[in-house]
């Protein structure tokens, strides 16, 4: 009987060592991420590519990466958006890590726009804040949806 308690013992203060125990790196603290969202810089959209109510429509938006450890996640409505007017923005990540690289790099990414409704939309794209304050700076486009 002794023996049977002091195996249960050892398999308990076993199971206690493993469960707390990480079988990833050792340096865990750092193993974060922040979220924020990236400056626009340019938005294009082909003027013959405007889809009517209903359909899809390309617009192509680039924004600036600081570094190779920034990822996109999505685009995503900001306050003070309407019902033709959006405020949009570029949504991501920005990873912890050791081996990320720094400079300024360029990507472009596809919106789908698809309203349901005929109508003046003005899309307007986060490109950072007024210089000194936290007054957002947009960048805009303007699409005339027609009825289908």
């Amino acid at each position: 009987m002794k023996l049977v308690k002091r195996l249960s013992a050892l398999a308990f203060v076993g199971f206690l060592g493993l469960a707390t125990t990480s079988c990833l790196n050792n340096d865990d603290d750092n193993d974060y991420s922040t979220f924020g969202f990236f400056p626009t810089t340019k938005i294009e959209v082909n003027q013959d590519s405007i889809m009517p109510a209903g359909k899809t429509t390309n617009v192509h938006v680039t924004y600036q990466k600081t570094n190779s450890c920034q990822d996109f996640i999505q685009f995503s409505l900001l306050q003070g958006s309407t019902a033709f007017k959006h405020n949009i923005g570029v949504y991501g990540k920005q990873s912890n890590s050791t081996s990320c690289t720094e400079g300024i790099t360029l990507e472009t990414k596809t919106l789908k726009f698809t309203p349901k409704d005929a109508g003046k939309y003005t899309l307007r794209f986060w490109t950072g804040n007024e210089e000194g304050s936290t007054s957002p700076k947009y960048d805009s486009i303007f699409l005339d949806i027609k009825a289908q």
